[in-house]
């Protein structure tokens, strides 16, 4: 597995920039113009290129940036294309996978992003090297897909003209940064306070060993919290309003792949299609959260090298019951620790439906088992 590099400091800087340029609004096609540059320019590409269907079942190339503008503005994409076929599919998993495109007679070495604009459609964002230039790496797919993720909220502004959609929405991001991202840098600043507070003791001072120690977990930690944030943008990305829960499972899945370092397992029910329409939408909403809130804590705490995860819907005398089940591996939990509130959190969302939550130790790791009662018919 090709580790993935750290964001610089001017790289996030750079993105910051450009979400707030986003964000303060303005003219659609001189944010799209921007935001094209900037892929153009980070990413050290000949050409940004933008996709966008003009029609249902069309992709045609909207804007260029660089010299390929002559031979790309305008052209459609084939449908049997693997471009068209990915597009068709919505498929952001085969988009990514394709490293080279045809511009004009030549085929060049590109890097793709997927762009999901609501009602207006799936498109893609694609940078273009020479074929005989170095190959994009994880740094260059990270900007990426910020820059796609900033082009789906610029593409997608205009119709957020409910403030109840607005409000909707800014909750969700808030709770899943404060899930996330918030309680890892929290736990990086007791780190840090623990080790000021060793270093200020009249006693011995700490070892060299426990400040490497202690300043090597809060590195980790900070990036850690900065992979959670990419993975809230790329939900904000990658995210369709028709999306069932079994594709949102396994996004999750897939996302958790880069903060464990191995792919985590995944059991549904033998005909997931059936639990897509049997859960209401706001426990399965729940359900995602709670995997997502599992799969993140296995990440930061365990030091797991297996995690798996289950959800399941059964029947338990005249109720349908609904329960996730997240293993792992790793240390178990730390009688120490006495704030959890990534269980609190999970706890919360049980009780809103008659349900509960426990963390149950194994030999070796913890299973944090989710359960609710699903609403009569």
């Amino acid at each position: 597995m090709t580790p993935t590099t750290p964001p610089s400091r001017a790289d996030r800087s750079r993105i910051q920039d450009l979400a707030g340029a986003v964000l303060a609004g303005g003219d659609t096609e001189e944010l799209l113009d921007l935001l094209l540059r900037s892929a153009r320019s980070d990413l050290g590409a000949r050409s940004a290129v933008l996709v966008m269907p003009p029609a249902p079942g069309r992709w045609s190339v909207e804007m260029v940036h660089g010299p390929d503008a002559g031979a790309l503005l305008g052209e459609e994409v084939p449908r049997d294309s693997a471009t068209g076929q990915a597009l068709e599919r919505a498929d952001a998993d085969a988009l990514e996978a394709i490293g080279f495109l045809e511009v004009g007679a030549e085929r060049c070495r590109a890097l793709l992003g997927v762009i999901d604009a609501a009602e207006q459609g799936t498109g893609l964002l694609a940078v273009v090297r020479p074929a005989q230039s170095s190959p994009f790496d994880a740094a260059d797919r990270e900007r990426l897909d910020a820059l796609s993720g900033l082009i789906a909220l610029t593409l997608r502004a205009p119709s957020l003209g409910s403030s109840a959609e607005i409000d909707d929405e800014r909750s969700r991001i808030a709770r899943d940064l404060h899930d996330l991202a918030i309680q890892e840098l929290f736990a990086v600043g007791m780190e840090l306070e623990g080790l000021v507070d060793s270093l200020e003791s009249p006693g011995a001072p700490p070892s060299n060993a426990r400040i490497r120690s202690s300043v090597s977990t809060s590195v980790q930690g900070v990036e850690n919290a900065v992979a959670q944030i990419r993975q809230i943008v790329q939900s904000l990305r990658r995210e369709r309003a028709e999306a069932t829960l079994t594709e949102q499972l396994r996004r999750e899945v897939g996302l958790a792949t880069a903060g464990l370092g191995f792919v985590p397992s995944m059991r549904l029910p033998p005909h997931p299609a059936e639990m897509d329409a049997e859960l209401p939408p706001e426990i399965a909403e729940d359900v995602v959260a709670v995997v997502r809130e599992s799969l993140a804590n296995a990440a930061r705490h365990a030091h797991a090298t297996a995690v798996a995860v289950s959800v399941s819907v059964f029947s338990e005398g005249v109720d349908r019951v609904v329960q996730v089940n997240v293993s792992d591996n790793g240390r178990g939990i730390d009688p120490a620790v006495r704030r959890r509130s990534g269980l609190a959190n999970m706890s919360s969302r049980a009780r809103r439906h008659s349900g509960w939550v426990d963390a149950i130790s194994l030999e070796p790791g913890t299973m944090i088992s989710w359960r609710v009662t699903l609403p009569a018919v």
